[in-house]
This record gives C-alpha cells, structure tokens and sequence, in this order.
C-alpha cells in the first residue's frame, strides 16, 4: 500500500512582456495587462507563505525585453519580488533564452551561442527549459544536453492548445505516467521532459480538490505505486490564474476561483507537497518514454503554425537563411559576423502568433535588423572573396572591360564573370542572380561558362522582369568536379538580331598581310569583308539507311512538336521526366485536364493521379482553384525542357484578382538528385477593399497515393533527417483521423513523404524563400486508408484537432471562448501578396532517401554563394521574393477581443451543470 506516497504540486509561471501586434505602454495595447497580473501572483503566493503554506513555483523570463526595458523602470518591486521568492522561498529560474529564442530554428553553431547565457537580471538558471510557445525539436537534444541543458518542460493539458496531448500517448496510459518525468528519446539522444498542465485539468475532474484526492486514493490503493508531479502552468497574463465566475447556486462553483481558489484547496490537502521541476527530479527519475521524431509546439493550434505559414515569416527567414549560408565561407576562420544579431532576431515573438504582420513600429524594427544581417555577411563575403583574389590562392582576378548590351560571346579579355563559393563540397549548386535593366530581353538569352571546369550541365528560369527585361533569375547548375570555387563567364546571347555591316577604318586586302591563317578578331574581320575563303566541308560518310531513317524520324517527330509550338496548336500533354527517368509527371495540354498533372509514377509505381497536384484559394468556404489561361513549352536558359502554365487566381469577394505562372521542368543539372525542378510566380486576390477573406491557400499541393504507412518526413536545422508516421495523431487523440491542418515539420530545405515503397522529397532553396516550417499537411483517412496532403508555401488556415478532454469538449469550448486568445486568420496575410519559389521535386525507393541522395538535395536547398564582378551585369540577388501590400508595413496595434458576453454566458451555464454533475 502506497501510505507513504505523495503527490508534489508547482506552479509555473511564463512572464513575457513583448507582444509583437501590441506596443510599449503600459495599458492595454501593450504590457499593462502582463505587469498587472504578476503583481498580483506574487501578492497571492506571499500571503499563502506567510500564512504557513510552503507554495513554490518555477518562473520562465524573457530577458532582453522584459527584464532588460520594462521591469528596471517600471516594475522594479516586480524583480525584488521574484528575486526574494527564489532566494527564500525555493522557487526555480527556467532557463529561456535572451529573447523568446527560437531554439528549434537555430543551427548548431546558434545554438552554442544562445545556450551559453544561464544567468539574467534575476540570478542564475537552472538546468531545465522552457522554450517559447513549447518550440521543441527533439533533432536539438544532443546539443541541449551539450550544453548542459537536461531537462526540457512541455505542455500535456487535457485541454489545448498545448505541445504534447495530440501527439504523444506514452504519457496517458496511466495516471503515475500522466504525472510523472518522461524520457523524449531521439536516436541515440535523450532528454529528461516534465510535462505541465492546466486547471482546465482538474476542472474537468469537479474541482482541484476531487481531482488530486482521487489521486491520491489511487496511490494508497496501491494502484499508483509511487509519487506524482502536477505542474501548473501558464502566462502570467492567463485568465487560468483569475476566479471563472461559474456559479453554482449561490457561490462560486469549487475549484474556478483562480490562484488563490486553487492555493486554499491545497491548504486542506495534508498529502500534498509543494516542489518545482529540478526540486522534484532530484529524486524522481522518469517513469515512461516519448519517441515522437516530428516537431512540437503550443501556438495556437498545437503545431508550428503559428509562427512560419505567413508570407511575413518567410520574408525575415530568408534573410536569416542567407546569412546564415553566406557565414559558411568563412565560418573556419572565425565566428559567423552577424552571429549576435541573428540570435537576437530568431525570436518566436518575432513570428507569432500574429496576421498579417506584426504592430508597424515591431515590424519597422524587425525589417531593419533582418537587413542589417544580410548586409553584415555580404560585406563579410567580399572581404573573404578579395583576400582570396589578392592571396594568390585562387585565380578569382575579374577582368571584364565593360557592360556589353545583348553582347555575343566576346574574347577572354573581355569576358564578364562572376564567383561561386560552393560551400556544401557538392558538383550540385543552386542561386539566384541579379541582373541589370536591359541587359536581358529574354531568359533564353543568358548563356553560362566555365572554362576552368566543366559545366555538366544547367537551366536558368527568369524569376522576375522590369520593364520588359529579365532582372533577376534562378540557376541550377551540375559541374564535372566538386570545387570551393569557380568562376563563370557570362554573356547575352542575342544571335536574332541582325548583325550591323561592319566598316573597319582600314580596307585590308589578302596581298597586304598574310592573315591567311589569322584567328579571332582579324579572322572575324576577314570573313565580314568576304575576303578570307571558308574551308570546305569534308566529305560525309555513308550513313548506314535504317539509321539514316530512323534519324529523319526522330528529326520529324521533333520537328512538328516545334512547328506546332511555333503555330500556337496546343499538344495534347507534356511528359516531364527527372534526369534518371525513374519519377515521371503527365501534364494534359488540352481540354478538361488542361494545366493539370494527370499522373506520377516513380518507377513502376503510380503515384499520383489527377489528384496529385491541386493549385487553389478558399474564401467565404467557396474552393477556387487557379485558372489556367496558358500552356506551353518552359521557358529557360541552359538545357532543360518542360511545361509552362499561366492563369489567374480569382476568390469569392476579391477585389483584384490574382495571377500565376507555374513550370515543371526536366534538367540534367539535377542528375544526382534525379528531381523534377519546380519554378512558380504567384500573385494572391486582394480581398483588402472586397467582400470576403481567404481562408486556405494552397499554391502547389501535392497528395502521393501512399495509404498505408504513410509518413512525413523533414529535415532540421541542425541537420537531422528524420520521419514520423502520420497515424501517431490518431494514436495519441480518438478522432484525430482526419485533421484538416498539422505542422510538425521544419523545413532546413527538405520536406516529403513516404509510403511503404516509396517516398517524395521536396527540396526548398532556403536563400530564395525560405522559412521555419513551409509546409503544412492535411490528413484524412477513410476505407481505402490515409490521403496525405502537403503544402508547401500555403496554409490551411485555423486547424482545428481533438484533445483528450474529460468534458466531451466543454472545457475546450470555454477555453477557446474565455481564455485562449483568438487564433489569427493566416490565410487572410496572402492577402494581394506576391511569392516566387523554385522547388526540386524528388523521388525514391525503400525505406528511406539513400545518404547521397540527402547530400546533393542539401546542396541544393542550401546554395551557394554569389560574388559579382563590380564593372559587370550580374551580381548576387539580394532582394526579396516576398512582396507584401504596402498596408502590411502599417498595421496598427490590435488589442486583444474579450470574449463574446452572450457566448460565454452560456457556456458557464454548460459549465456549471457539468460540474455540478462531477461532484455527485
């Protein structure tokens, strides 16, 4: 019998004053609310200790803001406060970051830099973390444990939204695992978790007081056999910590009269003891084990979606990303330049949960640092590429003469160039250019050289024009060798135009200089003034006639595809292969599946139909998919060929309809990869000044046929590739079958898919428009089995899932209306937005994509780095493939909504019943 056992109880309290759509002043468009309510806490927590009851409690900080701005002026009583309690009261300092940090989007090398700081204002940190809206990547354990970080907390509330509840039902099999540390197990990694909850908990149970005896009943029936840990946890800000105001005849229901309701309930409970997180593991070990390889987070739909589906979030995530890649050249000699900067820039406060943008003045300060970072590291970059020109080292002397308008190939001297500095050691490398104004009528045009090492092969798609000209363009590229290194001549080839007579100053004649012989310009010369005889052609051999045939087949077959291009006569579908042959993409060029993909097989596998691939807005619960107006051949420079789609974008209540472009093009440049690249130019509605709001937003969706042990896979930024089955949320919560939006995925460049033969992987250039997590998915299961959905760059606006509720969802009805702050429409931030992306589409067999295979997607995905030549045309692209209306740059501050009176008022009354029902 378990007389001896006892159930330990903390609180944990997350003090954050900044709120990135709410501003600096001490009311309630700003803090006045946070500074408020932890007054308040500690007053209830100081008058329960003075009274005898040893209440302790673990405090998580954000430091840069919230202790380093607001409280020193403003709340100086607040930190003497705290202060007081964890020098005299035993109360715990979490460990959280400087500033809200991003610890799951951060690098390894980010991540030894954010770790290092344990102590603030407050005094020195415990070993224990608590991220940010419960970010967590279990691909970051090793490091944490590095870092001497070993135990992470976690929310596992009946009620959501919360990090743990829908994806992990290790922790629910029984009460003594409910409530007690558990083993979050990666690899060959592991960390110590300790879940907390909310009142909602013991709410559901009739009030805190039947909830913990019940309990305790249970440990001394013997069917507990050990202690239990209840962790209480929430924003100081939470209206968890105030009375509910439920009724229940003349007085306050038990149980809902806040802290210090709660405090008064344990006073009466003699089997109770009081301790915090590290206090209770000192001699508690874990009993259970969470093997869930996705990624965690609160937010506001228990995934990451809050804090990476907006256009906004992608706009500061690719500056981040491309300083952080332009850091690697250098990266052996010294720490990265803007190391301090990005830390302080990868903030979840700065990326949610918010649309379609942060406050103005948040926004303001955001643009500014995360341009400073790119400007810091390119300034960085040209420091290392002129010590490398001027070291001797490399033969990266520039030594164009000029800008040549529609230049044809000119002579080595005067040849432009560029630099790429391949920091991923692959033949594979990716980036995007600048190009200057009228330099570029066509992408076709733009001709790529290397005369140093040879170029396999490459494609060029146009990623935007002005004024008629191509001025920026996306390159994938294949090399014979892998080098640090290389340096590429370019020019514009314009053969179409007429070549003008020449009229050279001099008249030379064959009798005056012996020029029979001569090469380059004097033989270009010669032969404009017709005076220098053509060699003749050699005699051709005999071809043998069935090849000759066969040849003059070919040539028709080609032929007449041109012609009918040239005619403006549709072809009836266009068959995109990867380099490889083995994944295979359909699109119909004619009637019904016009734009459309028909079918996909890897191998001899189907996988995909006309479903594969759906293009689409929602608004006013109406699904519109894009309209195509266009097909034809791709259009791209290099080698390649591929199909090219343009349409418009039209929602239910638009003002402005919207507009797309779309290629799907086969290139031997992905050879190694044996991909598909994808190249797309998306203009969403305005529904600003319209009658409607968008809802979902999908611009390249794509659904395998994978049924049965169907699996998302992703990579983090620290590197590691893992999946998870998407059966794990049906698993944890009943009714998690279907879920209309999940994100669990952080996308370091590689996202996919996988089914029991096969699998997809998507590879996202992280310089051209990256993001912490681009790609949500939906999930639906039925009698044929599971249909994935995933969609990069999209949304599937507010999810909506199943939690574990006691209270067939009452509780979660009065937390969505009383107490959750409203989820924010993400959808409605596409708004009049313009995204261009390019995509590497791959397939592969067995279990899981093969090492090398991972390599050169990473590179990719990752890129390489630009260096242009000062007196050329090209130069590396620093400008943004983002295009957010101008309104987004000026949002106001939005305080937050009190709940609807008539609303809430009647779910208290569901409340009441339901708890008067408990207590019998």
């Amino acid at each position: 019998m378990g007389t001896n056992h006892r159930i330990h109880f903390g609180f944990l309290f997350h003090v954050n004053f900044y709120h990135a759509d709410l501003g600096d002043t001490n009311d309630n468009k700003g803090f006045g609310r946070d500074l408020a309510r932890i007054r308040e806490i500690l007053d209830i927590m100081a008058k329960a200790n003075k009274e005898g009851q040893p209440v302790q409690a673990a405090w998580d900080f954000e430091n840069d803001y919230t202790l380093g701005r607001i409280l020193p002026s403003l709340g100086p009583d607040v930190v003497d406060g705290v202060k007081a309690r964890l020098r005299e009261r035993g109360d715990e300092l979490l460990f959280s970051g400087r500033h809200a940090n991003l610890f799951a989007g951060m690098t390894g090398k980010e991540l030894n830099f954010a770790l290092h700081f344990k102590s603030n204002d407050l005094g020195e940190t415990s070993d224990a973390l608590r991220a940010e809206g419960d970010i967590f990547t279990p691909s970051m354990i090793a490091r944490l444990r590095k870092s001497g970080i070993n135990t992470v907390l976690l929310g596992n509330s009946n009620v959501g939204p919360n990090a743990l509840s829908t994806v992990s039902k290790e922790l629910r099999k029984s009460p003594y695992e409910t409530y007690n540390p558990s083993t979050y197990r990666h690899g060959n990694n592991s960390i110590v978790v300790v879940p907390y909850y909310t009142p909602a908990d013991w709410i559901e149970e009739g009030s805190m007081t039947k909830f913990l005896t019940g309990l305790h009943e249970k440990q001394l029936s013997g069917e507990i056999e050990g202690d239990l840990f209840v962790l209480a946890g929430a924003d100081v800000r939470s209206p968890w910590w105030e009375p509910m105001e439920i009724r229940s005849l003349f007085r306050k229901a038990a149980g809902t009269e806040g802290l210090a309701g709660f405090l008064r309930a344990l006073r009466k409970l003699d089997f109770v003891a009081y301790n915090t997180p590290s206090g209770y593991l000192r001699d508690h070990a874990p009993v259970s084990e969470i093997t869930f390889a996705g990624d965690v987070a609160e937010g506001r739909g228990s995934d990451l979606s809050s804090y990476s589906e907006l256009p906004y979030d992608r706009l500061i995530w690719t500056r981040i990303e491309r300083a952080r890649i332009g850091s690697r050249i250098y990266n052996a000699e010294r720490a990265s330049d803007s190391l301090a900067e990005r830390i302080r820039l990868l903030s979840a406060s700065e990326f949610g949960p918010f649309s379609p943008a942060p406050e103005k003045d948040r926004f303001s300060e955001i643009e500014r640092l995360s341009l400073d970072i790119q400007n810091i590291e390119r300034k960085a970059i040209n420091t290392k590429e002129m010590s490398m020109r001027t070291s001797g080292r490399q033969r990266l002397n520039n030594s164009a003469i000029g800008k040549h308008l529609y230049s044809r190939r000119k002579d080595e001297e005067e040849r432009n160039s560029f630099i790429i500095m391949n920091a991923s050691g692959q033949r594979t490398v990716s980036f995007q250019l600048a190009i200057d104004g009228g330099q570029c009528p066509k992408i076709s045009t733009l001709v790529l050289e290397c005369d140093e090492c040879q170029i396999d092969s490459y494609t060029a798609v146009e990623m935007g024009k002005e004024n008629g000209y191509v001025n920026t363009a996306f390159v994938v590229m294949k090399f014979a060798e892998a080098q640090n290194t290389y340096k590429i001549y370019y020019h514009f080839d314009r053969s179409d135009i007429p070549k003008e007579p020449h009229k050279p100053l001099i008249e030379l004649r064959p009798e005056d200089h012996p020029v029979f012989h001569a090469e380059g310009a004097m033989k270009r010369l010669l032969e404009a003034q017709g005076k220098l005889k053509t060699k003749p052609e050699p005699p051709k051999e005999e071809q043998n006639p069935a090849v000759a045939e066969r040849i003059a087949a070919m040539n028709n077959a080609k032929g007449a595809g041109k012609a009918a291009r040239i005619a403006g006569v549709e072809r009836e579908s266009y068959v995109i292969t990867s380099p490889g042959h083995k994944l295979k993409i359909v699109v119909g060029g004619t009637g019904a599946s016009k734009g459309k993909i028909r079918e996909v097989y890897f191998g001899d596998e189907r996988i995909g139909d006309e479903q594969f691939l759906s293009s689409f807005v929602k608004s006013g619960d109406t699904v519109n998919e894009f309209t195509c107006e266009e097909v034809a051949s791709a259009e791209l420079a290099g080698r390649g060929d591929g199909v090219r789609i343009t349409g418009t974008v039209h929602a239910k209540g638009e003002a402005t309809p919207g507009k797309f472009t779309m290629q799907l093009i086969k290139t031997s440049a992905l050879k190694g990869i044996d991909g598909v690249l994808v190249h797309m130019d998306v203009t969403y509605p305005d529904m600003e000044n319209g009658a409607g709001a968008l809802q979902e937003v999908a611009p390249f969706q794509i659904s395998p046929q994978y049924r049965a042990g169907v699996a998302v896979i992703r990579k983090s930024f620290t590197g590691d590739v893992s999946d998870f089955p998407v059966s794990v949320f049906g698993k944890a919560v009943r009714g998690n079958e279907n879920i209309s939006s999940f994100n669990h995925q952080l996308t370091a460049g590689i996202v996919g898919a996988k089914g029991a033969l096969s699998g997809l992987l998507l590879g996202i250039p992280r310089t051209v428009l990256g993001g912490l997590a681009v790609c949500p998915g939906r999930l639906t299961t039925d009698g044929e089995g599971q249909h994935l959905c995933l969609n990069p760059y999209g949304t599937y606006g507010t999810g909506k899932r199943e939690y574990p509720s006691k209270s067939a969802g009452l509780m979660q009805k009065y937390a969505d209306a009383a107490v959750n702050e409203k989820p924010a429409n993400i959808a409605a931030g596409y708004s009049g937005v313009r995204e261009r992306f390019c995509m590497c589409m791959a397939g592969f067999g067995g279990a899981s994509p093969s090492e090398n295979l991972i390599a050169e997607l990473t590179a990719f995905c990752d890129g390489a780095i630009i260096c242009g030549d000062e007196t050329g045309v090209i130069h590396p692209f620093e400008g943004d493939n983002v295009r957010l209306p101008r309104t987004y740059k000026d949002v106001s501050i939005r305080p937050v909504k009190s709940a609807d009176p008539a609303e809430l008022k009647a779910i208290k009354a569901e409340l009441s019943k339901f708890l008067n029902h408990r207590r019998k």
